[in-house]
């Protein structure tokens, strides 16, 4: 029998200040890491010690500030360097803005360039990473720097994050064409009546949100994520209003999805 993949939200809320609801981060099956958000430190270290790959969907702060404290917890113990995949322009950021010797130690080049402890991947957008039967692949995203949102397929099904995304077309065609995916992870980061915001920070909200989802063909169950914390109970009121086929769902930190 063909062995499930798991994803565990260990984040998914637009800030902090909800107690054991950490920024965005999703682990799958152990050792893959999505984002590295403030939910990476409910980990312990045998878990963390355990992660081999960590894809990034953009430079925000609220999607990268584990990787720092990751990557010097589990160090020079590790036999291969922690691979960090992502695109290289916000490979380019972590190296310029974090890993610079100031703010953060270069881990690149820790113990030595030719051996170090985390390695720097460039993954662009529509590029296929496959980790045993696992496939990744990116699709570029509408938000203020640039973003991408993940797909994972594995022989069993598969699965959709959108990462921070305003409107957008990519995603959805890619969506239709997936006839097994199980789950939709998309955010909704203000109420409707910071719209105005949601347009700035490119970012949606319920009645965008709606919109975006007319694209959807596919029958898939849909979660919601990145609520900001003032209004988390606002935003959940007006995404009972979504008049499509079926509820939407928000996502909580410790949830686990068979995929």
């Amino acid at each position: 029998m063909q062995k499930h993949s798991i994803v565990e939200v260990l984040g998914c809320s637009g800030s902090i200040g909800i107690p054991r609801q950490g920024t965005t981060s999703f682990l799958i099956d152990d050792d893959i890491l999505i984002d590295a958000g403030t939910g990476v430190c409910e980990l312990d270290f045998a878990r963390l010690e355990k992660i081999e790959h960590v894809l990034i969907t953009h430079t925000h702060l609220d999607h990268i500030c584990s990787l720092p404290f990751l990557v010097d917890t589990v160090g020079v113990g590790r036999p291969r360097p922690l691979r960090v995949y992502a695109m290289q322009s916000v490979l380019d950021s972590l190296h310029k803005h974090i890993f610079n010797e100031d703010i953060w130690p270069d881990f690149t080049r820790i113990p030595n360039e030719t051996n170090p402890v985390m390695e720097f991947v460039p993954l662009e957008p529509e590029d296929h990473l496959v980790l045993g039967d696992r496939t990744l692949f990116t699709v570029a995203v509408e938000h203020t720097v640039p973003a991408v949102g993940v797909f994972l397929k594995t022989p069993t099904g598969a699965w959709c994050f959108s990462g921070d995304t305003h409107q957008t077309d990519r995603l959805y065609q890619v969506i239709n064409q997936m006839p097994d995916i199980r789950y939709f992870f998309i955010e909704s980061a203000f109420p409707d009546r910071e719209k105005w915001l949601a347009d700035l920070a490119k970012h949606l909200c319920p009645d965008l949100l709606f919109a975006e989802l007319d694209k959807l063909r596919n029958t898939c169950e849909i979660w919601i994520s990145h609520l900001k914390p003032r209004e988390h109970d606002l935003i959940q009121r007006e995404l009972k209003q979504y008049q499509g086929l079926q509820q939407l769902k928000v996502l909580s930190a410790g949830m686990k999805f068979q995929i």
